[in-house]
């Protein structure tokens, strides 16, 4: 629950008060999915205006690509905080979109199952101390399912409308086919969360006992540093470092005492 809610701090931090400022903009883009997800359910039920609905997709498309490119461009940066609150808000849209569909088209539950079990995943790498983010699979998979779901909610816009041809059986047609295909793709993306979840959490088991292998290697270097006696040269400006091997204390061997006999000096 802790990681829960640093994650929630942080969540809320990158939206509010980020440390760097110009940080605001790629982080609201991304966010701007979350609003987006409760948005359009509620347009394509109320049978908003078609231009209203179609540029709201159209902006919510083009923000999973454009949050990365002004962190980049703008921010100067890609911050760990800005990864987490992109993945979270592709989340939260898909599950807000596929619920609002659900009463039209039920096929949408198998993918409202398996995007359940992802935030699951996520959740527990959270709950571990672990840091989500989205993978390159992730972001193909999600272009077909949002397809999917758009179309779904154009039909239910459009109704009985016949617009140059297309009509909503056509497109709810179309949303059916693109749902099924999207399922192998999200059962692969569950693998690959799956398996940076494991790896994470085996780093995580593992820190404490590298911090402590280092801290003893630190130690032992201190205390090789205080034991080396320093080693003196002989030589014309030094000649008094000979009292340094006359004063040498004594050394035992096999049960012996030697001792060391001074050295002779030639006058």
């Amino acid at each position: 629950m802790d990681a829960i809610k640093n994650t929630t701090k942080k969540f809320v931090k990158g939206l509010l008060n980020p440390d760097n400022k110009l940080s605001l903009i790629p982080n609201w883009l991304s966010f701007s999915r979350v609003i987006g997800g409760i948005a359009i359910p509620i347009m394509a039920y109320t049978s908003s205006p078609l231009p209203l609905l179609f540029g709201t997709i159209t902006f919510l498309s083009l923000s999973d690509f454009l949050d990365g490119l002004t962190a980049r461009l703008i921010a100067k940066e890609e911050t760990k905080e800005g990864a987490m609150l992109d993945a979270i808000s592709d989340k939260i849209f898909s599950i807000l979109l596929i619920i609002g569909i659900l009463p039209t088209l039920p096929i949408f539950a198998i993918s409202g199952i398996l995007e359940g079990t992802i935030a699951i995943i996520n959740g527990k790498l959270l709950a571990s101390g672990g840091s989500p983010k989205s993978n390159f699979l992730g972001k193909v998979k999600i272009w077909p399912l949002s397809i999917a779901l758009i179309l779904g909610y154009v039909a239910l816009a459009i109704q009985n409308l016949n617009i140059i041809g297309i009509t909503g059986e056509t497109l709810l047609t179309l949303s059916n086919i693109l749902s099924f295909g999207t399922i192998p793709l999200q059962v692969g993306n569950i693998k690959q969360y799956y398996q940076e979840y494991k790896t994470q959490a085996k780093h995580k088991q593992n820190e404490p006992i590298n911090e402590n292998h280092h801290n003893i290697e630190k130690q032992l270097s201190k205390n090789k540093e205080k034991t080396n006696i320093p080693k003196l040269k002989l030589n014309k400006e030094n000649h008094q470092a000979i009292f340094y091997e006359l004063e040498k204390p004594q050394t035992k061997e096999k049960g012996k005492i030697l001792t060391k006999k001074p050295l002779e000096t030639k006058h």
